[in-house]
């Protein structure tokens, strides 16, 4: 008996994942700051794509009187005569913060103050905070204080929002100087001398102190959550490590829904230049952002659409909703859902940031529950209490998971409550 060997053609029949696709999910993947470092080297590497003027801003709609964490401009409101840019601060073009609001600073400060802008900007921390105040700062420096109050004030003029702000109530109250609201008096208040009871859940101990009610505390810490940041939105000189969540997607109550308006598309409006050498790997990456855009779109309008009671009432009304059901009423796959939702954040109607991921969570409505149990409770609860208390609301829970439930939600322990 003998064994032979032959070669033959046979057909065969798969599917193979094409280089395009592979790129397509790995852009899919990337989250809002790496897109748009993508972009920036795109347009640095080929000559043929050229950005257009951006659209109006999603997230804030032109209402920060400075700038919002997207628009990344600042607006500086000079006086015709006011001072010209200095001819020894160079325009760099792709700046870091630090070096762009020194840059503004130096515009804005006398020629004699310039060393002393450039030192205060390099004292900022990485949150464009100060661990001192001006009259501190002056005395450190051994400076007439007017001089370092000035150069601050501009800093705080030509930054973000609360930048140059010496701890986060200062910042949440310049904050609240941009935001240019009518009526913040109690904000203000409560913000300057009761922000770490309020953090801590005391409403009711903050409403005594103030002579007013807890409804109107709560509001506050709406207001907090909804329209200020802890720190501004100032990335130092780090340039890649954002300290802030731009969200990718906004949703806006449009009549009886809600409407998808894409950031990324909305900031980065390019265009190729027609009969270049490179304008068909320029053109090939805009169809692959807008591939990128309207898979995210897609995904986003149908999410809101099973989600609409969640968007309009809150966490309590979140159903259970999987990334394959998506997948399969879109003709995706799963995988493809799995990509686009990850590291993606939204901007909620109530004007919160929240993961994309989360509208898949079906655990919402228990915690809604633990907040408001927590919320009315007219003393400290232990967790076995509140472990029965979301029982008898129809959430199940053993005492452990309620504790981690409690502690992810921001609440204290019995003992320190």
């Amino acid at each position: 008996m003998s064994v032979t060997f032959e070669f033959a053609m046979t057909p065969r029949f798969g599917l193979e994942v094409s280089p395009a696709l592979i790129a397509f999910g790995e852009l899919l993947m990337l989250p809002c700051a790496a897109l748009r470092d993508l972009v920036e080297d795109e347009l640095s590497a080929n000559a043929e794509l050229e950005r257009l003027e951006p659209g109006e801003c999603p997230i804030c709609r032109g209402s920060w009187t400075a700038r919002c964490p997207l628009c990344g401009v600042p607006v500086r409101n000079r006086t015709a005569d006011g001072p010209a840019p200095s001819a020894d601060v160079p325009d760099t073009g792709a700046d870091t913060d630090v070096q762009a609001l020194r840059r503004l600073v130096r515009a804005e400060v006398p020629a004699a103050d310039g060393a002393l802008a450039d030192y205060l900007i390099d004292s900022l921390d990485h949150h464009g905070l100060f661990d001192q105040d001006p009259a501190e700062l002056a005395a450190a420096l051994g400076v007439p204080a007017d001089r370092v109050t000035g150069v601050v004030a501009a800093i705080r003029r030509c930054g973000p929002p609360g930048v140059g702000a010496t701890g986060v109530a200062e910042c949440l109250l310049l904050q609240l100087d941009a935001l240019g609201l009518a009526d913040d008096a109690l904000a203000r208040r409560v913000i300057a001398d009761h922000l770490g009871a309020l953090g801590r859940g005391h409403f009711a101990a903050i409403a005594e102190t103030l002579g007013t009610t807890r409804e109107a505390v709560r509001a506050v810490l709406k207001l907090i959550r909804r329209r200020l940041r802890p720190y501004p939105a100032f990335d130092g000189a780090g340039g890649s490590r954002p300290a802030y969540v731009v969200p990718d997607v906004v949703i806006r109550p449009d009549g009886d829904g809600f409407r998808v308006e894409l950031v990324e598309a909305a900031v980065n409006r390019l265009r190729v230049r027609p009969g270049g050498p490179g304008s068909g790997a320029a053109r090939l990456f805009l169809a692959q952002l807008r591939d990128r855009w309207t898979t995210l779109r897609r995904i986003t309008e149908l999410v809101a659409d099973r989600q609409h009671a969640f968007l309009a009432r809150g966490a309590a009304h979140l159903v259970p909703l999987t990334r394959a059901e998506v997948a399969a009423d879109l003709d995706l796959h799963e995988s493809t859902v799995s990509r686009a939702v990850a590291d993606k954040y939204v901007l909620m109607p109530d004007g919160t940031t929240a993961a994309l991921a989360a509208f898949f969570s079906g655990c919402g409505g228990a915690d809604e529950a633990l907040r408001r149990i927590l919320g009315a409770a007219r003393g400290p609860l232990s967790d076995q209490q509140l472990a029965d208390r979301l029982r008898d609301a129809g959430y199940p829970m053993a005492r452990r998971t309620v504790a981690k439930h409690r502690a992810r939600l921001g609440f204290t322990s019995v003992a320190l409550r």
